[in-house]
């Protein structure tokens, strides 16, 4: 009888011995997940709190919280962030929230939820949340009532009416400079006419709001320059949410910005906000994440190199099937939607290092691409909020 050729099997003995060995790791993982993470039972904002009042303990000393979002368009996370800040303002007495959007906007939401007009345009994606604020605050005294901001300018129109109403003494050349910019395309704006903004803002009195000015200004040289990079907004978001910190008198802060923005390393070779704010409050600042498996997604498809940008239409994502996914191992968990606090994993040993290498997350932003990230969660974030499938906004 022929006797079996070892040399030959050997290969395919390794390999299996490989295999089982990757297997027993990834169902460890899993296991080891399971016995941490936490169910997220509803998704309704207006429901009891019984199950998320864990988050009182966790972030009783804590200044500045951050709310993430995996992507822009995305149902289940906006009601879950809405839910987060309804516990945070009646649980843990959060009373100011700076969002990821235009300072006149949120301005115009501000006078709505504190009752200084009676309706405005707003968001049906936020309108609940809003909604929910004004009935809050009928509640509140004056000094325990909860404020919006927005943490940039981003449009000249508005802004400029702004000038004009609060500066009416404003000379007639800086006038004029200001209604030529407000009239022209956003898209027209000469450079010289930017330049000749600049100058204007520079002269009118320093506060946040001319401070901002001059920052859209900078910032849409960037927009329009060949060398735009990600994340070069994010020193001045940093900036001016120290600055709203700091002009409240209140020691506490919610963040409703973008998992990119309120992560606490460089993800896009630029620091992004969370980096400059983690440095500053150091671990008074805490990042809770939100994350997606598949499911649809509410994107603008960019579908090639200077090709116009579609609207915002909701795009498919399938499930993420690559070992290199953290999304991989967190679909395999007991529970669909879970919570799952980063500093509770990392205690044990083999998830510290599960959590701490560099995997892909799902980051997905306004545009349709790119989707994913590579990034250590634990280096980034405090806490995850998952969810295994997903609507459009």
């Amino acid at each position: 009888m022929e006797q079996p050729n070892f040399k030959k099997l050997f290969p395919f003995l390794l390999l299996i011995l490989l295999s089982s060995k990757l297997f027993a790791q990834e169902t460890g993982i899993v296991s080891k997940l399971n016995n941490v993470i936490k169910p997220i039972n509803t998704l309704k904002p207006d429901s009891s709190f019984i199950d998320i009042d864990f988050l009182s303990e966790i972030l009783s000393t804590k200044e500045i919280i951050a709310l993430g979002e995996v992507t822009h368009g995305t149902k289940e996370v906006y009601a879950y962030k809405d839910r987060l800040i309804r516990y945070l303002v009646s649980n843990l007495n959060y009373k100011t929230i700076a969002f990821e959007a235009d300072y006149r906007g949120l301005e115009i939401i501000d006078n709505y939820i504190n009752g200084t007009i009676d309706s405005t345009t707003m968001s049906p994606n936020y309108k609940p949340l809003f909604r929910w604020l004004r009935e809050y605050n009928k509640t509140k005294s004056e000094q325990n009532k909860v404020h919006v901001y927005g943490l940039e300018i981003r449009e000249f129109s508005g802004a400029i009416d702004k000038i004009l109403v609060s500066n009416k003494d404003i000379n007639q050349p800086d006038r004029a400079v200001l209604l030529k910019i407000k009239n022209t395309q956003f898209d027209k704006i000469e450079k010289e006419s930017l330049d000749n903004f600049r100058r204007v803002c520079t002269r009118l009195s320093k506060n946040l709001y001319s401070k901002m000015l001059i920052q859209l200004i900078d910032n849409y040289h960037n927009f329009i320059g060949t060398n735009s990079k990600i994340g070069f907004r994010d020193k001045y978001l940093a900036e001016n949410l120290i600055a709203i910190k700091q002009s409240t008198n209140d020691k506490k802060l919610i963040i409703w910005a973008h998992n990119g923005h309120v992560a606490k390393t460089s993800l896009y070779n630029n620091p992004p906000m969370g980096e400059y704010l983690n440095k500053h409050y150091g671990d008074k600042y805490y990042v809770i994440a939100t994350d997606i498996n598949k499911g649809n997604v509410s994107v603008r498809i960019s579908p090639a190199k200077n090709k116009p940008i579609s609207d915002w239409q909701s795009l498919y994502y399938p499930e993420v099937n690559s070992k290199k996914g953290y999304e991989y191992y967190f679909k395999q968990c007991k529970y669909k939607n879970f919570i799952l606090d980063v500093h509770e994993a990392i205690i044990d040993n083999q998830l510290s290092s599960f959590l701490t290498q560099q995997k892909e997350m799902r980051m997905i932003g306004g545009l349709s691409f790119p989707v994913n990230k590579k990034l250590s969660i634990a280096n980034n974030f405090d806490m995850i909020v998952y969810f295994d499938e997903t609507n459009s906004i």
